[in-house]
């Protein structure tokens, strides 16, 4: 069975012919290629000094179907194309909005047969509910393109495409590593292209060299080879308990028992060494110094130092000084037998 064409691939080849369908729908859990999807359409189609007037968008919950079918009908002014956004739409019926009448439903759905050429009406939305009249009319009248995480060579090339822009470049074993590092398009990751793009700029500035090696992605993204630790500690300092526990069971799926505990271990290790760099953060700042002046005091990279205070939030120098020796007792309460390592973890994690 042939492989769908990704929709970043699709549109990628209508943007080089320059034609559009006069409706399309925008889905899918990737917002960073629907934005970008959005901004090179408005770039090809409206003319800037005629932005104002040849660009109409509908934000949640205000789109009522008479109004949009105003707005389509209406002419462009100078531009080549007269363009219609409904950002989060709630007309294919898997929004959490107002959703949509049965009346409404069949007056979009009668509309989307016969939208002018002289307009491009794009919907835009996190999912879409294929059993819906709008659905089915738009993708025989128009176009649907689901957005999905990319992966292969889109993702490489993705990659590779940014670095470019910015006079950088890397090895395809360098992109590689930091595919991997991340953990990009893993079903269970909350990491997305918006994630990558702000590595891929950290990245490109630490690096010194117009090659970014592994080491330097590694450097920018410590705090992400590390991102279980400070995560969790930053979800459970703000009183996500629900998300630091995701995020503890996330490290631990798949892993045998004795692999399990290997890894709550390491875990600690990586706690202590965050909690340790957040306290003495903290007690300098506390006691007058620049936050300019601490990387290089403390020998630590200001990105990683930063993330750390990030992480710490608002808690105080003893706030931090009881949950480090709380994570120092983990490693003895375990290795006693006292507490299974699983059950230490989460103690730990519903205390601080």
């Amino acid at each position: 069975m042939k492989q769908e064409e990704h929709a970043y691939k699709t549109f990628q080849k209508m943007l080089e012919t320059h034609v559009y369908p006069s409706a399309m729908l925008l889905y899918g859990p990737e917002d960073y290629l629907m934005r970008w999807a959005v901004e090179e359409l408005t770039r090809d189609l409206i003319d800037p000094s005629a932005a104002a007037m040849d660009t109409v968008v509908f934000s949640e919950g205000d789109a009522q179907v008479s109004a949009l079918i105003a707005a389509c009908e209406t002419l462009p002014l100078f531009s080549k194309r007269r363009l219609v956004i409904v950002e989060d739409s709630d007309f294919f019926g898997a929004g959490k909005g107002r959703g949509c009448s049965p009346a409404e439903q069949a007056e979009l759905v009668a509309y989307l047969r016969s939208v002018p050429e002289s307009t491009a009406l794009v919907f835009k939305c996190a999912g879409a509910d294929k059993r819906t009249g709008a659905y089915k009319a738009i993708r025989e009248h128009g176009m649907v393109l689901e957005f999905s995480p990319i992966s292969g060579q889109i993702l490489k090339g993705f990659i590779r495409k940014k670095l470019a822009a910015m006079g950088k470049s890397a090895s395809p074993q360098a992109i590689g590593s930091l595919i991997e590092r991340t953990g990009y398009g893993d079903k269970n990751s909350d990491y997305t292209l918006h994630h990558l793009m702000n590595d891929l700029i950290k990245a490109a500035s630490y690096s010194q060299d117009p090659e970014i090696g592994t080491a330097d992605f590694e450097a920018v993204t410590a705090a992400s080879a590390q991102s279980d630790a400070f995560q969790l500690l930053e979800a459970a300092f703000s009183g996500k308990k629900g998300l630091a526990l995701k995020l503890f069971q996330n490290r631990l799926s798949g892993l045998l028992s004795s692999d399990a505990d290997r890894e709550v271990f390491q875990l600690i290790a990586l706690l202590c060494s965050q909690l340790e760099l957040m306290l003495i953060a903290r007690e300098r700042l506390d006691a007058g110094q620049s936050a300019r002046e601490l990387p290089e005091v403390m020998s630590v990279h200001p990105f990683r130092l930063r993330k750390a205070v990030e992480a710490a939030g608002k808690r105080n120098a003893a706030d931090l000084s009881d949950s480090l020796a709380a994570a120092y007792r983990l490693e003895k309460d375990i290795k006693s037998g006292s507490m299974p390592a699983t059950l230490a973890m989460e103690l730990f994690i519903a205390m601080v």
